[in-house]
């Protein structure tokens, strides 16, 4: 399972509930899914602040490289692949996917992956005032954040809904998507102090005929954060990553199926993946380094996180 965050996000915090602190891939998946292994992919998706030069497909190669490294170590080539994003990383999932289609070195990952669960993903874009509304709920109350943090970055440009990029992006994907297992999550409650969600419900979801198109009781950053087990959110996202895992389902005979070419699935397999702790994967963060140390970072026990929402 690899957890994409979103603008502004972070590869703990955006899984994490406010009030209850619960990480729901580190305190809750374990013992409903104790064979999954969890890997939280983060990047600087900062709104205000941020001098990264690097777009959406930059990030969609660094995630595929890093993905492809982190399979290398544990020999998992044949380990079924389940993308989990929220906002911006639905985008740079899809552009990871394209990238791994069409060059060789990615291959594997393009034929294991089974199922993607995308949380208010704009995959039509959204008016930039709508995202700027995030920065300025976490901004100082005395400061507005236009004066302090400059101009938007350009991630935030790249999500305008009249964006030529994600244009392109949703057309050239809209080939791959019949390949894979499609879940659209989608916010139903304005965004705080507005009368509108961030993602309105027809820019999150892309209109497939096999797609799963799923509401959720939640502002654009709540909706995949969970306050525990019995959270309705967590038990929908538990069921369908289950069913991302067997790939596209057959709607006449209700079997699941893969694209030639593909592993069979874990359950069919002898030997299969032995039982692996997801909470040695995503672990509560150590002190910080003393060392600088890339953006692109796995959540593991070697490496802090930086405090975003």
């Amino acid at each position: 399972l690899v957890l994409v965050h979103g603008l502004n996000g972070d590869r703990v915090q955006t899984w994490t509930h406010d009030r209850t602190g619960v990480c729901w891939p580190r305190d809750l998946l374990p013992a409903k899914q104790p064979r999954t292994r969890v890997l939280s992919f983060g990047f600087n998706g900062d709104i205000y602040g941020n001098n990264c030069v690097e777009g959406i497909r930059s990030n969609a190669r660094a995630l595929l490289s890093r993905l492809i490294d982190e399979r290398d170590d544990v020999d998992s080539y044949d380990r079924p692949v389940v993308f989990l994003a929220h906002s911006l990383g639905g985008l740079i999932v899809k552009q990871a996917l394209r990238f791994a289609h069409n060059e060789t070195i990615y291959q594997s990952l393009a034929t294991a992956t089974r199922g993607l669960l995308f949380y208010s993903t704009p995959h039509a874009g959204s008016d930039e005032d709508r995202w700027l509304l995030i920065a300025k709920s976490f901004a100082p109350l005395h400061q507005p954040p236009r004066l302090q943090w400059g101009r938007p970055s350009l991630l935030v440009r790249a999500l305008q809904r009249d964006s030529t990029a994600i244009a392109d992006l949703c057309e050239d994907f809209r080939h791959l998507a019949r390949r894979y297992a499609i879940f659209s999550f989608y916010e139903t409650h304005a965004w705080p102090g507005s009368r509108a969600p961030i993602v309105d419900k027809m820019s999150a979801l892309m209109m497939l005929d096999h797609e799963d198109q799923v509401p959720l009781e939640a502002h654009h950053l709540d909706l995949c954060r969970f306050a525990d087990a019995r959270d309705a959110g967590f038990r929908m996202t538990c069921r369908r990553i289950e069913m991302a895992a067997k790939g596209v389902q057959e709607p006449s005979s209700g079997m699941y199926h893969d694209f030639p070419g593909s592993p069979p699935p874990t359950s069919q397999r002898q030997g299969s993946c032995p039982m692996i702790d997801p909470s040695r994967l995503l672990g509560p963060p150590p002190p910080p380094l003393p060392v600088t140390y890339s953006q692109y970072v796995w959540v593991d026990p070697a490496i802090s996180s930086r405090k975003r929402v």
